[in-house]
């Protein structure tokens, strides 16, 4: 578990934030996407979180009615079923108890009704279940239930030191990942057998959930991206593009890191190169008193006039679904003024759209290479330790 101290810094956080908003209770709710239930209570469960007084939780899953009695932040805690089922009806269970409590008729504000620039990125419209929300709005009434996403967003948008050591820590699990694959990946192997030996690492090295997309193709040709064992076997001039976001307790860094079969084309090289060199730029620009705009600028003087476009291709670290978000395809025009800020932590991994592409970003000219970074007074700083190199493997 993280400790009191961190819990007391991010409950002062959000206390703050309702105060700016008016929010005088504020529900977190736990299913489908369980990364506000984990910032707000160190576990998974439904938190009613008073502007003022202590804050309930509300457990369910298997042996929820047993979990009770272990120690958690909150110390007011219930199951949300009497015998621990995996089916619990948490708006029919946080109703009853806002009733019982008598904290109806208040300003809430539920987390998850919608996205926010800085959390639940990848859910524009929410993870909140309707039929939850209903029930909740029924007790509180409903002319009173805002949105809470941004409340957690700006809380977790900048990291306290525990939360950037679990992400190093994510970190050194992905590179156990990474060491893996270098050395079990040749020519005539299956790809497969690569992939399973690098969850086998993850899980030695600790993760609690296993994570790696896997895009393998021939250079120029469109690739295919697996969360899944790939099929097929290695073959001389096979490109791979790897993305590992091992998790540990909720939190998920990330590091990508390219692979080829054989000798490199000059092309994949050069691209490589520039890739790092835009990487070198971005971190050296990402410092407070700066905007996302220099750092785009500055990323795209790395392609030159001619040589297409280079992409500041870069999204929040932590929980997951952190921002902002920087993909390919994405309109950014809204994040280029927003300031950059100390203690925030984001996957960096800079990719030139090149000019001989059928589309934008299509993977098939892809040698990404990308590490987790954290902002801080002079610049981002890697939070992982691995060599920047192009991976190159050869016959068995």
């Amino acid at each position: 578990m993280f400790s009191t101290v961190e819990r007391d810094r991010r409950w002062g956080r959000l206390r703050a934030l309702m105060d700016e908003e008016g929010v005088e209770l504020l529900i977190v709710l736990p299913a489908w996407v369980t990364s506000d239930s984990l910032y707000i209570a160190d576990t998974i469960g439904v938190t009613i979180f008073p502007r003022e007084g202590d804050p309930i939780l509300i457990l369910g899953g298997e042996h929820s009615n047993y979990a009770v009695e272990r120690p958690h932040w909150i110390d007011d805690r219930m199951s949300a079923t009497p015998f621990g089922s995996t089916a619990p009806e948490y708006g029919l269970v946080t109703a009853e108890v806002l009733r019982r409590r008598g904290l109806v008729g208040r300003r809430t504000a539920i987390a998850g009704l919608r996205g926010d620039e800085y959390s639940s990125v990848r859910q524009p419209e929410g993870y909140a279940a309707h039929t939850t929300v209903s029930r909740i709005a029924e007790a509180v009434g409903g002319e009173n239930i805002v949105d809470g996403t941004a409340i957690l967003g700006r809380a977790r948008y900048v990291k306290g030191a525990e939360e950037i050591a679990r992400l190093a820590a994510s970190v050194r699990v992905g590179e156990a990942s990474l060491a893996a694959m270098a050395a079990s990946a040749r020519e005539g192997v299956a790809q497969a057998e690569v992939f399973g030996q690098m969850l086998l690492a993850q899980v030695r090295a600790g993760a609690d959930v296993l994570h790696i997309a896997w895009a393998p193709g021939p250079w120029g040709a469109m690739r295919h991206r697996y969360v899944t064992p790939p099929p097929g076997v290695l073959e001389r001039g096979t490109y791979v593009a790897t993305e590992l976001m091992p998790e540990i307790r909720g939190y998920q860094a990330q590091v990508a890191q390219p692979l080829v079969v054989g000798s490199p084309s000059a092309r994949a090289r050069d691209i490589f190169e520039r890739n790092a060199a835009a990487f070198d730029i971005a971190v050296e620009t990402m410092r407070p008193g700066k905007q996302w705009g220099d750092v785009f600028a500055a990323v795209e003087s790395v392609a030159g006039a001619d040589d297409g476009h280079m992409l500041t291709l870069l999204h929040g670290r932590g929980l997951g679904n952190d921002g902002p978000l920087l993909i390919p395809n994405r309109d950014r025009s809204h994040v280029a003024e927003l300031p950059i800020t100390a203690n925030t932590t984001f996957i960096l991994k800079p990719f030139l759209e090149v000019p001989e592409a059928p589309v934008p970003s299509p993977r098939t000219h892809d040698v990404t290479w990308g590490d987790t970074v954290v902002v801080t007074e002079t610049g981002a700083e890697r939070l992982g330790t691995r060599r920047r190199e192009l991976t190159v493997v050869d016959q068995a």
